[in-house]
């Protein structure tokens, strides 16, 4: 399961920012970034400062979560 929620959409090059949940995972700070095929997807890093690492996510789960954040942030416009 993939929920979106608090977005802020911005100017520019990041079209927004949210926190996303995947699977029971957290992650704040993800952000929907504008390229010029389409969109891309930054998600942050975890574990405490000095021993990140990258969030424990597939391929797929990526791929659903950029899929969800397009739409949601399309859904948002006015």
């Amino acid at each position: 399961m993939i929920r979106i929620s608090h977005m802020n959409r911005l100017p520019g090059r990041v079209a927004c920012t949210y926190t996303a949940e995947v699977g029971g995972l957290v992650l704040p700070g993800c952000a929907l970034v504008r390229r010029e095929d389409g969109y891309g997807l930054s998600v942050p890093r975890i574990g405490a400062p000095g021993e990140t690492r990258p969030a424990p996510l597939s391929a797929l789960m990526e791929t659903e979560l950029l899929r969800a954040a397009i739409a949601h942030h399309e859904g948002k416009r006015t």
